[in-house]
C-alpha cells in the first residue's frame, strides 16, 4: 500500500466567509500564487477548487519547506494583493476587512487554516472528490473553471502548476 509523506488536504476560508473571490481577478491572484509556490519547487498541487469565499487545495509540501510556512506564503502573499486591488479598484470594500491588529490593519482570511494529511491513496481519492464536488454541490457546476476538475475528467491540463 503506497504511504504518502507531507500530502495535505487544506481549506483556507475568508474572513467571515465573505464572497471576496466572486470575481475572477482575486481567483487569478490566487492562481498565480500557487504557480509561484510550484515554480519555486515549495509544493506540488494535485487537486484544488477556488470558491466565492474559501479555496480547497490537495498540495504536497516538498523538503525542506515546512506545511505551516508555505501555507503562511500563499496567504499573506494573496492578502497584500487583495489589499492593492481593493484599494484601487473597490476602496468601500476593503474597509470592510479592517481590522488594525498589532501585525495588520486588513485580514483577508480567517485565521486557523483546516490541514488534514493524507496518508493513503484511498483518503486521497476521497479528497480530490470533495474538491471536485464542491462547484456542483453549491452552484450546480460539473465543468468549473477555477478548479482541477476539467483535468481529472479528460487529462487535459488547464492549469500549468498541477501535477
Amino acid at each position: 500500500m503506497k504511504r504518502y509523506i507531507d500530502l495535505y488536504f487544506t481549506t483556507s476560508t475568508i474572513l467571515d466567509w465573505r464572497p471576496l473571490l466572486i470575481e475572477d481577478a482575486y481567483k487569478d491572484i490566487v492562481i498565480d500564487t500557487f504557480r509561484f509556490l510550484v515554480a519555486e519547487k515549495r509544493v506540488t498541487i494535485w487537486a484544488f477548487v477556488i470558491m466565492d469565499d474559501h479555496i480547497h487545495l490537495v498540495w504536497q509540501i516538498s523538503e525542506p519547506f515546512q506545511l505551516d510556512k508555505v501555507q503562511h506564503s500563499l496567504l499573506t502573499y494573496t492578502a497584500n494583493k487583495f489589499r492593492k486591488r481593493l484599494k484601487s479598484e473597490h476602496p468601500h470594500l476593503l474597509d470592510s476587512f479592517y481590522v488594525n491588529k498589532k501585525d495588520r490593519q486588513y485580514q483577508f482570511w480567517q485565521r486557523g487554516s483546516y490541514n488534514f494529511e493524507i496518508y493513503y491513496e484511498k483518503t486521497l481519492q476521497q479528497k480530490i472528490r470533495y474538491i471536485h464536488l464542491n462547484p456542483l454541490r453549491k452552484w450546480g457546476l460539473m465543468d468549473y473553471k477555477y478548479s482541477s476538475i476539467h483535468y481529472y475528467d479528460t487529462g487535459e491540463k488547464d492549469w500549468d502548476f498541477l501535477l
